[in-house]
């Protein structure tokens, strides 16, 4: 368990990092004179890959393992990074799964369909 703990915290962190970075990497692509390197790029897409990868093994033991606040958390940092990815449909199948987590996974999911929505409106 002490190892899983670690890889769970390691995972947390990879979300965070991933997230920060496509934040941050969408925000400059609004910028008329935004430029990436091929490295950058292959070292942002490498971080996001990590997170996602990570996070889908642990989503993966769902039933196997008592982890609801972990598997929630995790389900909320997909749906986020695939906010951000523009993969909408990747979005609502994690909002979805969320909504078996208690009041706190739906407002969860709500929360991110709403940004769902006003990045489709926009």
């Amino acid at each position: 368990m002490f190892e899983g703990a670690l890889s769970i915290e390691k995972t947390y962190n990879q979300c965070d990092k991933a997230l920060s970075d496509l934040q941050a990497y969408n925000e400059k692509r609004k910028e008329a004179d935004f430029q990436i390197s091929t490295e950058e790029k292959a070292e942002l897409d490498e971080v996001v890959n990590t997170a996602i990868t990570n996070a889908t093994r642990i989503v993966d033991k769902e039933g196997e393992r008592n982890w609801p606040g972990v598997f929630r958390e995790m389900h909320t940092n997909l749906a986020k990074l695939y906010l951000e990815l523009d993969e909408h449909d990747k979005v609502r199948a994690e909002c979805e799964r969320l909504q078996d987590y208690g009041e706190t996974g739906r407002l969860e999911a709500d929360e991110v369909l709403e940004s769902l929505k006003e990045k489709e409106d926009s």
